[in-house]
């Protein structure tokens, strides 16, 4: 493996220790899990930020999103809206 002289970031790859918390998860948290991780998910998420897609952030910390029509790159993925 070839190791990068000036990587900042955590150790690479990292321990089985770090996915202990899976253990724990429900069919649909391992669901989200492997769809966050699709890096094709991830292409069309930024493409729909940039729709201009109108969101507030709550009081509680809870962000609050407004669509004003169906959007069909969250529908491929089987979503209303892309988290």
């Amino acid at each position: 493996m070839y190791r990068v002289r000036h990587y900042v970031g955590p150790p690479w790859p990292p321990t089985l220790d770090a996915y202990d918390y899976m253990r724990t998860l429900s069919r649909r948290d391992w669901a989200w899990e492997g769809l966050r991780r699709n890096p094709a998910y991830q292409e069309e998420a930024r493409a729909q930020l940039m729709d201009g897609q109108v969101s507030t952030r709550l009081k509680g910390g809870a962000i609050l999103v407004r669509m004003h029509e169906p959007s069909p790159r969250a529908e491929a993925w089987a979503l209303r809206s892309f988290r």
